[in-house]
């Protein structure tokens, strides 16, 4: 398994099943397109609304005349083709991937619980106990955590390494560019 991490499974079929190793195969290309197709459907959708909702450049909110976001689609697509070119096997793929989604939860996590501190008297349509602001606090820095040794911990994890983390970092760098230049240049809306 360590000389194949992605491709054992072949060979372990081969000996269960004896001769059908070939099936396998076609087993594990179906099963990489179809998650291929599902990552690419969803993220072209998110795209898409991102654009809408002005969190990047306004062109991947656009619809072509069939209504499917073909230009969001597209740029997923350039995107998940570089990823893999760059990373070469899925699981260096989903430790990429992982680290924003980490990092999404600390952000939403910190920011109840900075709104519950700067700005108690807000309205808000779902009213929760106070506990609940402590319980945040320690939710982020355990995130923070998990966020630190994964991105970090390449030998304690046992996969990784710094080109995993530099492609993630580039993703995730490239979003808030895009956010700047839709907040500054298309929309004109001042520093908040």
């Amino acid at each position: 398994m360590g000389e194949e991490p992605t491709t054992f499974y072949v060979g372990a079929f081969q000996e269960l099943v004896g001769g059908a190793g070939g099936l396998m195969t076609v087993f594990l290309i179906a099963s990489l397109l179809l998650i291929m197709i599902t990552g690419l459907a969803d993220g072209s959708r998110v795209l898409f609304n991102m654009g809408k909702e002005g969190i990047t450049i306004r062109q991947m909110g656009v619809l072509n005349r069939r209504g499917v976001p073909a230009r969001a689609l597209v740029v997923a697509l350039v995107i998940n083709v570089l990823v893999l070119v760059c990373l070469k096997t899925p699981l260096a793929i989903l430790v990429t991937g992982n680290l924003g989604y980490i990092l999404t939860h600390v952000l939403a996590i910190s920011g109840f619980a900075l709104l519950r501190r700067d700005r108690p008297d807000l309205p808000r349509p779902i009213r929760l106990p106070g506990f609940f602001v402590p319980l945040a606090w320690l939710l982020a820095a355990f995130m923070t955590l998990v966020l630190v040794v994964g991105a970090t911990g390449f030998s304690a994890t046992g996969y990784g390494g710094y080109k995993e983390l530099g492609v993630a970092l580039a993703v995730l760098v490239t979003g808030v560019l895009l956010w700047v230049y839709r907040t500054r240049v298309q929309d004109r809306r001042p520093p908040e």
